[in-house]
């Protein structure tokens, strides 16, 4: 009876602590919810263990294919590929040297133009894969019609920036250049990612502008100037041991090839000097400018968020500044010139997400230049929702998120 006790009681708190993370409450699927976190959270766990024994070391390849195999195992019900698809032609193969997944619509190999997505994906630069990807990629292969080619670019700390994004700037030139031998529409190329891999679409759209019909930017990281966001603040409690957890800021220094001792540093808005926080960059993200009041929920902050400038590491600043307020690192520090002459730009953006402000930003930012904007808020939405449109832990706000990506996908480019 004891043991039996003692049992319940270790099950008891072995639950608990698992499924004690604070949930967006608009959610109807909380149990569900509640899983997902628990998932991420056994994920970081047992690299933990892994690491501590010397097993591996994180951001690894073992590191990132268990990632990978977790992400398939909470999206599919199993953690390996899904094998061949009736609807699709899977190909993997290179383009300038870069590895690519493409998935071509059957009904469409025959056809001498195509519409095209060329695909980011998200994991701060540093983690994930097209194969954590593939069950995403099939579904908006397959809904839309349209061919879509998943980028599988080089991962930071191994390989800072820029070469994740010139892996993904070689791709998309490839497709333009080889639109006929690729059966591609030149007229119909859209580019999208979602959290860093948004960030690289913005950034390639302002490279490419004049060449694309379309970007598609969903729950992007576009700047690494404030921490003090609203959405930081607000939504820093929900979710905080996996999806929100403020160990996201070492994705940040992977890409930017820093040591891991500044995290705090960015956490605590004290990475940029006193005179930047005043500067004329800190209005292209000043919040109370840029934020309308309905995107937030804290009904203090709506009044206004002050930024305090009375503080700053200068000689950490002296090291990243010409990186932070790069437009092609931080692409929301570019000026109003650079925002002209993008194609239509859809913006998907997530209440409870903590750089949910990023998207908001930008899509203010675009309207106001006097761009073609459609910006596209889920209120009771975290980051990584879109994963979860389909599978053993399907959410309704990841099924609206992705059929309104297909949907966008269709009416622009069939």
């Amino acid at each position: 009876m004891i043991r039996l006790t003692l049992f319940g009681a270790l099950l008891a708190w072995f639950l608990y602590s698992y499924l004690d993370g604070k949930i967006p409450e608009p959610i109807p699927e909380q149990f569900t919810v509640k899983l997902i976190d628990a998932s991420m959270k056994t994920y970081g766990h047992t690299m933990g263990a892994l690491i501590s024994l010397g097993v591996t070391t994180q951001f690894s390849d073992l590191d990132r294919a268990m990632g990978d195999r977790f992400i398939l195992l909470m999206t599919t019900g199993f953690p390996w590929s899904l094998g061949a698809d009736p609807q699709l032609q899977i190909t993997n193969t290179t383009m300038s040297g870069v590895h690519v997944r493409i998935y071509e619509p059957v009904t469409s190999l025959q056809v001498a133009e195509r519409p095209v997505l060329v695909y980011f994906h998200g994991g701060g630069w540093s983690m994930l894969s097209v194969d954590s990807y593939d069950p995403l990629m099939r579904k908006i292969a397959r809904d839309s019609g349209i061919v879509v080619i998943s980028v599988n670019y080089r991962l930071s700390p191994q390989y800072p920036y820029p070469v994740p994004l010139q892996d993904c700037s070689d791709v998309v030139e490839y497709v333009i250049e080889n639109c006929a031998t690729l059966s591609i529409n030149p007229r119909k190329i859209a580019i999208g990612g979602d959290s860093a891999g948004g960030n690289i679409a913005v950034v390639l759209s302002y490279k490419f502008k004049y060449k694309l019909a379309l970007q598609i930017v969903l729950v992007p990281v576009l700047q690494m100037a404030n921490w003090n966001t609203t959405s930081f603040i607000e939504n820093a409690p929900y979710l905080a041991k996996s999806i929100n957890s403020p160990d996201s800021i070492f994705f940040v220094l992977n890409y930017l090839n820093l040591d891991y001792k500044y995290g705090q540093d960015f956490l605590k808005n004290n990475h940029t000097s006193s005179a930047f926080k005043k500067s004329h960059y800190m209005k292209l993200i000043d919040q109370n400018r840029w934020v309308p009041k309905q995107y937030i929920r804290d009904k203090t902050l709506m009044e206004n968020i002050e930024l305090q400038t009375d503080f700053g590491n200068e000689e950490l600043f002296s090291i990243i500044e010409s990186r932070i307020t790069n437009p092609l690192m931080s692409p929301l520090l570019a000026g109003d010139d650079m925002l002209t002459g993008l194609p239509l730009t859809y913006v998907a953006t997530s209440g409870y997400d903590f750089i949910r402000d990023d998207g908001i930003m930008f899509a203010e930012r675009l309207k106001h230049a006097g761009q073609e904007v459609v910006h596209q808020h889920y209120h009771e939405a975290f980051h990584n929702s879109l994963f979860f449109a389909h599978g053993p832990l399907k959410l309704d706000v990841g099924v609206r998120i992705v059929q309104d990506i297909v949907n966008i996908l269709r009416n622009t480019l069939l």
